[in-house]
C-alpha cells in the first residue's frame, strides 16, 4: 500500500507534510476490541503501536516516547462474529525482558511460541509499558493490510483509529 493511500477513510496529511490514511471506522472497532485491554481511567496515552512487513513477516514495533520499556505485547483476535458478552480471544502474549529494547520491535513469528494467524481475520496487538500509569494505543490489522504495506509504511495504532504512516510518525508523541 502507498503512503497516503485510503484504506477504506479518508487520507489527511501529518507533521512534515507525510500523508497518512485514516482507516474507516477502525476506531469503533478497537474501542469494542480492546475493552478488555484498553486502560482503565488514571493511565495516560503515550506513544504508538504499530504493525509493518519485514520480508513478508509480520513485525510489531512501538515507541513509548522514552518514558517506559515495554515489558509485554498482546495480541487478540478482533470482535467480528463475536456475541456481545464474549471477549476477544487472546492470540498469544510474549514478555519482551531485556530483548529488543533498543529495537523496540518484535516478530511474533520467531517467537518460542508463534501464534497461527488467519488471513481471514482482524487482530489488535498492543505494545505494553512495564509501568503502572502508561498505555500504548493498540493497532487493529488484517494481515492483508500488513501486506499492501510499502517498505517503509507502518501501519499505527492512534485513540482515533489506525493510520499509515512511516517508523518516524511512530516516535511522534
Amino acid at each position: 500500500m502507498r503512503r497516503g493511500a485510503s484504506v477504506g477513510g479518508r487520507v489527511t496529511r501529518r507533521g512534515g507534510g507525510a500523508r497518512v490514511a485514516m482507516v474507516g471506522g477502525v476506531c469503533a472497532v478497537v474501542a469494542i476490541g480492546l475493552s478488555g485491554c484498553i486502560a482503565p481511567s488514571g493511565f495516560e496515552t503515550v506513544g504508538r503501536t504499530g504493525v509493518m512487513s519485514l520480508d513478508g513477516d509480520l513485525v510489531v514495533v512501538w515507541d513509548s516516547c522514552g518514558d517506559e520499556d515495554v515489558a509485554s505485547v498482546v495480541m487478540h483476535a478482533d470482535r467480528e462474529g463475536l456475541a456481545d458478552d464474549e471477549e476477544n480471544p487472546k492470540v498469544g502474549t510474549w514478555q519482551m525482558g531485556d530483548r529488543n529494547r533498543q529495537e523496540r520491535l518484535f516478530v511474533p513469528s520467531a517467537a518460542d511460541d508463534p501464534p497461527q494467524l488467519d488471513p481471514a481475520r482482524g487482530y489488535i496487538v498492543q505494545a505494553i509499558p512495564a509501568g503502572e500509569i502508561e498505555n500504548l494505543p493498540g493497532v487493529h490489522f488484517t494481515l492483508d493490510q500488513v501486506a499492501e504495506l510499502g517498505p517503509q509504511d507502518v501501519l499505527l495504532g492512534a485513540e482515533d483509529g489506525s493510520i499509515v504512516g512511516t517508523r518516524e510518525d511512530l516516535a511522534d508523541c
